[in-house]
Formats: C-alpha cells, sequence, structure tokens
C-alpha cells in the first residue's frame, strides 16, 4: 500500500499530462473499488496564491479592523499530547503541566488581541472547536481559564455549538466538569478501533472494555453530545475486526459517529514500521472502499442512526455537527493557538506551529500568521461547490444561480460521466452519489473545483490568475508547501 502522499503524487501527474475533461473522468468498470487511482486530498477546496511571514502578517493586520459580513466560526489548538499514536500526523509537543500553563496564558493573551476589533467581534460565532493535538490533555483549572477566556472574547451565539476533542485516556470526572461548566455542549472522543491488538500496535493507551465503560457513563450528562471517531484500513483490521467496530459503536448509547479512511502519510511512524516489515500493510483502496460500504450499509438499517454526511452518523438530536459542516464552506473561521488554521475574507492561513515563535508573536501584539493564502477572484464559489459535492447530494444549478454563473454547462461533461461510471445520480436538478460516489467524495469534490476553474480560465469568464488555475500544476503552491514542511521540521 503506498503512502498518501504517493498516491496525490500520481493523480496529479496525470492531470498534469491529460489537461482535458478527461483528466477528470472516472474508471468505468468499478466505481466503488477504482474510480480513480489514488485519494485527490484530505480537504478539497481552490488553492491562491502564497504569502509569507510579514506581507501575511501586515496584511493580516489590517484585514482585521473589517467587519465579517456573515455567521462565522471558531478554532482553538492545543499543541500537546501525553504520547504519540503512530498513524497521527498532528503531534506537536509532549505534554508537560508548565509548558501547558505557559501555552494557556499565552492563548488568552491570543484571545484578547481583536477582541475590540471587527473581524472578531461584529457577528455571532456559530461553532467554536477546540482541536489539537488532545485538548483533554488540559488540567482542569486550565480548561476552566481557556472557556472563561472564550466567552469573553468572542461573540458567541446563544446556541454556538462548543467542542471538546481528545481522548478518554486521562479525561477525569474533574477535566468533564470544568469543560460542561464552562460551555462545552459536544465531546469528540478519538476512539479509532475497539480491538484490543490494533489499539496496542498504534499506541493507544486504554482497553476496549474501559472505552465501553467510560463512553457509557459520559453519555449520560444531560445536554452534552458525545461523538466518537473511527478508522478504517488499519494493518490487521479488515473483516470481522471492523465489523466488530460498527457494531460495538452503534449500540453505544453516544450521538455520533464519524467513519473515517485511514491516510498512512509518508513521515509517520506508522509507514516506517510498514516499510520495515513491522505490520503488515495498511488497506489497499478497494479494500477501504469494502470498508467504507459496509459502515453505510450498517448504519443505514440501523433503526437508532441516521446520516449527516457522507461520513457522519447521528443518534440523537444533541449531534448537529455544526462545526465540521459549515468548517467545508466558506464562512469564516478565526483561528487561535499554536498550529492553527483559519480563513477570514476567503484568505486563509496557518499559524506558526513552533512554540517559542508563535509565543514570541502573540507577545508583540501580533496575530501569530506563518503563511496566508490569497484567494481567487471567485473563491466563494469554488468552496461552495467543493462544500456542496463533499457533504452529499448537491444541485449545481441553485449553486450557479445564486452566483449568476452558469456552472451546469462547464461540468456537464464531468457529471455525465460521473453518472455512467457509477459515482451519481441525477433526479431533476439534484446529484445524489451513490455509495462509490459517497467513498470518494473527497476527490470528486476537488476533481469538479478543478474542472470548473480549468473550463471557465479556459473562456476567460474569471480573468483567473495562472498561479491559481490548478493546484495540480507545478507552480507556486508546490514551493509554498515545500516551505512548510521544511519549516515544520
Amino acid at each position: 500500500m503506498p503512502s498518501f502522499e504517493t498516491g496525490v503524487r500520481l493523480l496529479k501527474n496525470i492531470l498534469i499530462k491529460k489537461r482535458s475533461y478527461s483528466a477528470f473522468f472516472a474508471d468505468e468498470t468499478d466505481a466503488l473499488h477504482k474510480a480513480f487511482p489514488a485519494k485527490a486530498t484530505v480537504h478539497a477546496g481552490p488553492f491562491g496564491i502564497p504569502m509569507l511571514w510579514n506581507s501575511a502578517r501586515n496584511f493580516l493586520e489590517k484585514k482585521s479592523f473589517e467587519p465579517r459580513q456573515t455567521d462565522g466560526i471558531a478554532y482553538v489548538h492545543i499543541p500537546f499530547c501525553e504520547s504519540r499514536c503512530l498513524f497521527c500526523m498532528f503531534y506537536q509537543n509532549p505534554y508537560a503541566s508548565e509548558a501547558a500553563d505557559a501555552y494557556t496564558n499565552t492563548l488568552i493573551k491570543e484571545f484578547e488581541l481583536w477582541n475590540q476589533r471587527a473581524a472578531q467581534n461584529s457577528a455571532p460565532i456559530k461553532a467554536l472547536y477546540f482541536g489539537g493535538g488532545t485538548p483533554t490533555a488540559l488540567e482542569p483549572y486550565n480548561i476552566k481559564k481557556i472557556l472563561d477566556a472564550v466567552r469573553t472574547n468572542l461573540p458567541l451565539a446563544e446556541d454556538c455549538e462548543i467542542t471538546f476533542e481528545g481522548r478518554l485516556h486521562g479525561l477525569t470526572d474533574e477535566k468533564l466538569s470544568a469543560c460542561v461548566e464552562g460551555g462545552v455542549n459536544r465531546l469528540s472522543i478519538g476512539v479509532q478501533t475497539f480491538n484490543a491488538d490494533i489499539r496496542k500496535e498504534m499506541q493507544r493507551l486504554d482497553s476496549p472494555e474501559y472505552i465501553i465503560r467510560r463512553l457509557e457513563k459520559i453519555s449520560a450528562i444531560d445536554n452534552l453530545a458525545v461523538v466518537i471517531d473511527l478508522l478504517f484500513g488499519f494493518p490487521g483490521q479488515k473483516g470481522k475486526v471492523w465489523t466488530d467496530d460498527l457494531k460495538i459503536a452503534s449500540e453505544l448509547p453516544i450521538d455520533g459517529v464519524d467513519c473515517y479512511q485511514l491516510n498512512v502519510f509518508e513521515k509517520s511512524p506508522l509507514n516506517t514500521r510498514i516499510k520495515s516489515g513491522l505490520f503488515d500493510p495498511a488497506a489497499t483502496l478497494a479494500e477501504a472502499a469494502d470498508m467504507y460500504a459496509e459502515s453505510v450499509e450498517h448504519f443505514s438499517s440501523h433503526p437508532n442512526w441516521h446520516r449527516l454526511t457522507n461520513t457522519h452518523w447521528a443518534r440523537t438530536p444533541l449531534e448537529r455537527n455544526l462545526y465540521n459542516r459549515l468548517a467545508k464552506g466558506p464562512s469564516d473561521c478565526l483561528p487561535f493557538g499554536c498550529g492553527a488554521g483559519g480563513k477570514l475574507f476567503g484568505y486563509s492561513w496557518m499559524q506558526e506551529r513552533k512554540l517559542a515563535n508563535w509565543s514570541e508573536m502573540v507577545e508583540k501584539g501580533l496575530k501569530p500568521v506563518f503563511v496566508m493564502m490569497k484567494p481567487q477572484e471567485h473563491w466563494h464559489l469554488m468552496r461552495t461547490l467543493a462544500s456542496s459535492v463533499e457533504s452529499g447530494p448537491f444541485n449545481l444549478k441553485e449553486i450557479g444561480d445564486n452566483f449568476s454563473v452558469d456552472i451546469e454547462k462547464p461540468l456537464k461533461p464531468v457529471m455525465d460521466q460521473w453518472i455512467k461510471a457509477g459515482l451519481l445520480e441525477k433526479s431533476g436538478d439534484i446529484y445524489s452519489p451513490t455509495v462509490a460516489g459517497q467513498f470518494w467524495y473527497v476527490t470528486m469534490a476537488q476533481l469538479a473545483t478543478e474542472a470548473l476553474t480549468m473550463t471557465i480560465a479556459k473562456e476567460d469568464s474569471f480573468k483567473a490568475d495562472p498561479i491559481t488555475q490548478s493546484v495540480y500544476s507545478p507552480n507556486q503552491a508546490e514551493a509554498w508547501l515545500k516551505t512548510i514542511n521544511k519549516r515544520k521540521e
């Protein structure tokens, strides 16, 4: 099984060589297992022109005084973990209480930087997400301080969804109380798998029995949505192991379940062990497709569960999955913390990933931007298209009408071929993904965005900058990514 990046490069090379409608077509012989040679990306959407360091910071400083026009979301990053899971690429720093105390104090200062500026306070925050890293690694007193600061400095909507991400290891009753008393109404727990052997291999710290007991207890807390993540594709997870994961999850008294495909990244410890022969290979794309299809069949047939997105299922009305749905679209997202990412007025940026650099910038009174992407002219349309294709049934006519642009015509050859291949079905103006289309949703979302950008750019309707016309061409975006990766190291 090749790494995730190897697959992305393979697909890029195919698109670069063809540069025609056929580059976006799917294999018509077996849509579920081999519609495309690889997964296109982790998150679909348009690229833009890179702006680095001081130019990005100076620009954002000016934009921070402009009011947001729509409801937004916010993301707070906690860059600490007590241990590193082998598959994870989000690990930054080992947890240490003194470092966490210092981080909490500096994070509060970052909340305060823009609390009188229009970009932060001019419109409600509909969803707030604490990610990482492992936010539940924080001590109760730091959780309380951070949540107090959030309520003081951010214009949270009355019905704001506030998610705290983490794992059950170390999630004490005291930490839970600090979360709930601070306003957290959604807990996202990374279970990944209930299989004891796989958990041990991936360096997950708790037994399946403990996880089940703890989830049952936490789920009894009033007005707290409890959601778990499952990953499919681990070495040794195929067959009965995955079936058992689904059965256990669906029978728990939790409120929601995400079923995500495992991505094996080149620099992950998991990939190193697979290459060295210490582990069996992870699931192939075809095997992962079968596992995904099984999850759809399992939850679709279960009377207590209903679908929210291609990968997410809910059991009770408490689970809205609001942040995840809004984050994929054009909504503004205010980022806070070392390594956080966000977007404002179409400009997306990543904050300093090294703790010392992030702290230094905040102490200077500056938003700690590392790199920013200037959007192409019609970014709003492109991001709306990508999020619509990624989320499920979509209506190209409605999307185009909302932007006064005909997108049906340029995308018709691609959509027609995807229907023929078995990825989509169409009824009226609505395109609905089949199970195969649901599995390939992120690749289809990215390719649809690329196809529209390429075709409309040819018609000169968008007057697109050549740099932004294709994420798959060898352009400044490639250099930008290399710069980021080098900086991370």
